[in-house]
């Protein structure tokens, strides 16, 4: 009987240590949005000048007067799966730059240290994918990047501790069905032990 309540306090530990770190998980990414996009705010300008001329429309701007109306996005975090039962947080995320509502492109933002750069601007084609899966009452606010499959997932708003539910983007459809049920991490986890 011992044995049975040190395990059970044990599981106790273990799931509240679980909410309690989902919770300051949850309040570390509204802290770390709000300071990446301000760095973004003060800093995407000076990317996008550097977009050759007459190349605009290859990353999305009609011209370059268009660089002006972009708004920042909120940032999407990027995971990655080490291993066939652990993802991680990275210190990437892609912030998408929007005009009149629509996701034109994706800034990948990279922290060392608290020191923000954006080390990377493109991903028309995935803005545009994340974009379909956006709308009034959700944002997608997580990337899973599966390098083995060559796949990536969007997840919506939520601590990454409860998140099960992710979207597989399809790239070679002209169109998707944003609408289409999720599939769990579980799941995803389970094609890097199939996939070997």
């Amino acid at each position: 009987m011992q044995k049975i309540f040190e395990k059970m306090k044990k599981i106790i530990v273990l799931f509240s240590f679980i909410g309690i770190c989902g919770s300051l998980f949850s309040q570390n990414i509204q802290g770390d949005n709000a300071k990446i996009m301000n760095y973004v705010r003060d800093n995407y300008a000076e990317i996008l000048e550097q977009i050759p001329e007459g190349k605009e429309n290859m990353f999305g701007f009609e011209n370059r007067e268009a660089f002006k109306n972009c708004e920042i996005g909120i940032p999407i975090n990027v995971l990655r799966i080490v291993n066939e039962v652990e993802v991680e947080k990275t210190n990437s995320w892609r912030i998408p730059l929007v005009i009149n509502g629509k996701y034109i492109i994706l800034l990948t933002v990279s922290a060392v240290n608290q020191n923000y750069e954006i080390v990377d601007v493109g991903g028309r084609l995935l803005a545009e994918r994340i974009d379909n899966y956006n709308n009034a009452d959700k944002k997608i606010a997580f990337l899973l990047r599966d390098y083995r499959n060559n796949t990536d997932y969007v997840s919506f708003e939520c601590d990454l501790l409860s998140c099960n539910h992710f979207y597989k983007i399809q790239y070679e459809a002209e169109s998707i069905d944003a609408e289409t049920e999720g599939i769990s991490l579980e799941d995803i986890l389970n094609t890097q032990q199939t996939n070997k």
